[in-house]
């Protein structure tokens, strides 16, 4: 018998398969066996209840269009309808939010605080569904409602309280905390006015504020309730009843008021909580008042008070925002540790167990206030003995590193700490003055290094060394990759780590794959799903089940379909935002990193003027290309800035050249964040992660980029060397020196390389002569002027290197099979460097919970 036609059908909630059979044989059982599979994946996809669960979000849908928002279908305008999907699924969350605080409270566990200044999320509504595994039932409610659900996630705002990897990695590590079930609240700022806009105007770089908030945000909840005061400046005296003990009367406050955003774990019933804290002026009017009695002068420095949380300042040297800056980070601490503080007391009547109840982790050095208050409220309020004080504050506290330079050091006048927080003033002489007690006694060989080991700087005017503050005041230190956490040991904390080595350790970041690939690859998931099962999504160790498949040349081809598909997408939205026609058959090389100078995107740069030079010869290239560059400049960085300028005048040297513009092209995407990066790392051919030696602490947009089957090419920095190690050299491409290999700045001449290498002086003529040729070309004259003067990242040194191993580039992309083999060895290969592994590593070295 042979099958006429086929069909699935679902009734009862139950699948069935309709055959119509005619004689035949081979062929019959052929459809059969495809139509079962399909029947099998439906139902393995089909989430539990979801019939039940499309009515009750339908339900819910329907209450907030109307009850809430006070629309109907016929009026409700998209962004409407994307508040009532995301208040829905919200809703979806309650109950398992509920139920995993009111878990943690009744079992009374340890908990990890994890303290960030900054959070780079992104968009939440997709995420969630698939966390809570409702993706399925939004869909079908979607359809029934008449709504377009991608139209819906494209007017969703980027929740991007950020500029930089801190808060990449701080966001991937509260979903991974949420999966694993790790008991967490993470807390940060949040900032009414989140990372700038950037615009791109005559090949420059124009800042725009970025109101995230303006039509409000679905997914917290406000909680005054739990508000509290923040205190600046006035006096510190002492008390009758303990020597040591002083009394802190601020002069100024501020109210912190928190917000509450729930992070879903994957399908484990788990909903942790981001803790975010906004700054309001307090009711109450500074004692000037009584002398001018002017309420509206009054009500205006009580409104100035309150801008705390205005702004996620850049990396800024002027004066108010360096004030800002520190008034904003003791705000943070502060508000945290009187909720941790709140928290522990809910459920213990003493302060005795409270470093066997609680973990700190401060990610960053702008956190290290967090030090001296604990030590604050544990001996002034507690009243807590200082020895027995300091000996919690150390259990209780774990710090990560981000540090390259030593700019990277953050450091705050001693002056300045005194006028604002002149209590904190005294406790961080008082930890310094027992430190260096401690090595005296304790470590004599040591005595000759003391002024390094001080936590006050010495120098026309005196500093704390914030992030010394925080090695010495934690129980463990780490940097964020094996080579980092070297840098760390033998650089910046160099005495530090001679004192007490077994305190510093190393944890390589890493990135949450669900996010990066089960979320913003959705094709590729399926197919990896398809091959392997689901297991990976919780363990992307699972991954290297894949690896047997490097042989199987069909699979390989449609792996191959799948990047090609989202090329094709990746155009398309390039086309339609950019206005530039890119070639989705050409290789697709990707820079997508912060704009700076140590990321250097220079020797990108002059690549493509190589390349360039070579096609004007009459050469034909081994690969078409279109080289692709993201990321924002700092406001304040003006090399930085000349970066993006000339990338976008190499841009249209080439795209504006009929004989070079059908081989090459070069797209510079403005306002590149998590949305438009949710779209290039699946479409990237060639990854470029090329930052100096020594400089990049970790970097993880190599994971994010290789976990979609990118090929990276790489400098020997940070995260890239372990990379090589899980990956293998045969499926990355490596180049230029090792950091230990570069000479001393001292030494190193690049004038002189320039003119002993022909290769390299074509290329910095043509652009030297390029830039001077146009009409606002004295603009880059500074940035020009970095590579024959001085090349402090050592751009030209790895210039020849980079070169030849993008030729080898181009010979892998030529042979399609053996591309797609290295691109499927990455995925398969890369599942170490998942977030997941990470906190792992966190929970069993450093806080010691969830064992």
């Amino acid at each position: 018998m042979d099958i006429v036609q086929g069909s699935l059908v679902t009734s009862g909630g139950q699948d069935f398969l309709v055959l119509f059979f005619s004689p035949g044989g081979e062929r019959a059982s052929t459809i059969f066996a495809h139509l079962l599979d399909e029947a099998k994946i439906k139902q393995r996809k089909k989430p539990s209840g979801g019939g039940e669960r499309m009515d009750s979000i339908r339900e819910f849908y329907d209450r907030y269009l109307r009850y809430f928002l006070a629309k109907d279908t016929g009026t409700a305008t998209i962004y409407d309808k994307y508040l009532a999907l995301t208040y829905s699924v919200r809703s979806v969350m309650m109950d398992k939010w509920i139920e995993t605080q009111k878990r943690y409270h009744e079992q009374n566990v340890r908990r990890v605080y994890f303290l960030s200044m900054e959070y780079v999320l992104g968009k939440n509504l997709r995420p969630n569904l698939l966390s809570l595994g409702i993706e399925e039932s939004i869909e079908e409610a979607a359809r029934y409602l008449g709504v377009s659900l991608d139209e819906v996630m494209e007017s969703e705002d980027s929740f991007d309280l950020g500029n930089g990897g801190k808060g990449r990695i701080a966001a991937c590590f509260q979903e991974s905390m949420a999966t694993l079930g790790i008991p967490a609240i993470g807390y940060g700022l949040r900032y009414d006015y989140a990372a700038y806009r950037q615009e791109i105007r005559n090949g420059q770089q124009i800042e725009k504020p970025y109101d995230w908030l303006h039509k409000g945000h679905p997914w917290e909840i406000i909680r005054p309730e739990y508000s509290c005061d923040i205190g600046f400046g006035g006096t510190s005296e002492p008390v009758d009843w303990n020597p040591i003990a002083r009394s802190w009367k601020p002069s100024d406050k501020v109210v912190a008021v928190p917000y509450d955003v729930p992070i879903a774990g994957y399908r484990n019933d788990t909903v942790n909580t981001l803790r975010l804290w906004s700054a309001r002026a307090s009711e109450e009017f500074a004692p000037e008042y009584l002398h001018h009695n002017d309420y509206v002068r009054a009500c205006e420095e009580k409104s100035n008070s309150g801008m705390l949380t205005k702004v996620l300042f850049p990396e800024e040297t002027v004066l108010r925002a360096t004030e800002m800056r520190l008034k904003q980070q003791y705000f943070f601490v502060s508000a945290s540790l009187q909720d941790i503080m709140r928290r522990y007391k809910a459920d213990n009547a003493t302060i005795d167990d409270f470093d066997k109840k609680v973990v700190i982790h401060i990610n960053g050095s702008r956190c290290s206030l967090a030090i001296a208050e604990l030590m604050r409220i544990l001996v002034d309020v507690e009243r807590v003995p200082w020895e027995r004080a300091w000996q919690i504050t150390q259990n209780v506290f774990a710090y990560t590193s981000y540090a390259v330079t030593r700019d990277d050091m953050e450091t705050w006048p001693v002056y300045m700490i005194a006028q604002l927080f002149p209590r904190h003033m005294e406790t961080i002489f008082d930890i310094n003055q027992r430190h260096l007690d401690d090595v005296r006694t304790n470590h004599k060989d040591m005595d000759s290094v003391v002024p390094e080991l001080s936590l006050v700087e010495e120098g026309e005017v005196k500093r704390f060394r914030m992030g010394h503050l925080a090695a010495v005041g934690a129980s463990r230190v780490n940097g964020v990759s094996r080579a980092h956490s070297e840098v760390l040991r033998g650089r910046f904390f160099k005495d530090l780590a001679a004192l007490n080595p077994k305190k510093f350790g190393s944890v390589t970041a890493g990135v949450a794959h669900r996010r990066w690939l089960l979320c913003a690859n959705p094709a590729l998931a399926d197919l990896i799903t398809d091959a392997i099962g689901e297991g990976w999504i919780r363990d992307a160790g699972d991954l290297s089940q894949l690896e047997p498949m490097v042989d199987d040349a069909a699979f390989l081809g449609v792996l191959s379909q799948v990047k090609q598909s989202a090329k094709e997408s990746f155009s398309r939205a390039v086309k339609l935002h950019c206005g530039i026609a890119i070639d989705p058959e050409s290789v697709f090389d990707v820079q997508s990193k912060k704009i700076h100078p140590y990321k250097r995107q220079l020797l990108h740069v002059l690549n493509i003027l190589s390349r360039y030079q070579r096609i004007k010869a009459g050469e034909t290239l081994g690969q078409r290309r279109t080289h692709i560059f993201a990321g924002k400049a700092n406001p304040s960085d003006r090399l930085a800035k000349q970066i993006v300028h000339l990338v976008n005048v190499i841009a249209d040297l080439v795209n504006g050249d009929a004989q070079v513009s059908p081989h090459m092209k070069v797209v510079f995407i403005p306002e590149y964040g998590t949305a438009w990066a949710e779209r290039l790392v699946p479409a990237a051919d060639l990854s470029e992660q090329i930052a100096t030696p020594t400089l990049e602490a970790s970097g993880t947009s190599n994971m994010k980029f290789a976990f979609n089957g990118a090929i990276t090419i790489a400098s020997q920095s940070g995260s890239n060397l372990e990379m090589l190690e899980h990956v293998g050299a045969e499926n990355m491409i490596m180049f230029g020196r090792q950091g230990s290999d570069l000479p001393a700045r001292t030494e190193y001449k690049p004038w002189q390389l320039i003119n002993q290498t022909p290769k390299l002086a074509a290329v910095v003529d043509l652009l030297e002569k390029h830039v001077r040729s146009l009409p606002n070309g004295s603009a880059l004259f500074p940035l020009l002027a970095t590579i024959r003067d001085s090349d402090e990242y050592y751009v030209l040194i790895d210039f020849q290197d980079y070169l030849d191993k993008q030729e080898r580039a181009d010979k892998l992309y030529s042979d399609k099979n053996a591309w797609a083999r290295a691109c499927l060895l990455n995925i398969a290969r890369i599942g170490w460097f998942s977030s997941d592994r990470a906190i792992r590593e966190y929970a069993t070295t450093m806080w010691k919970v969830g064992r």
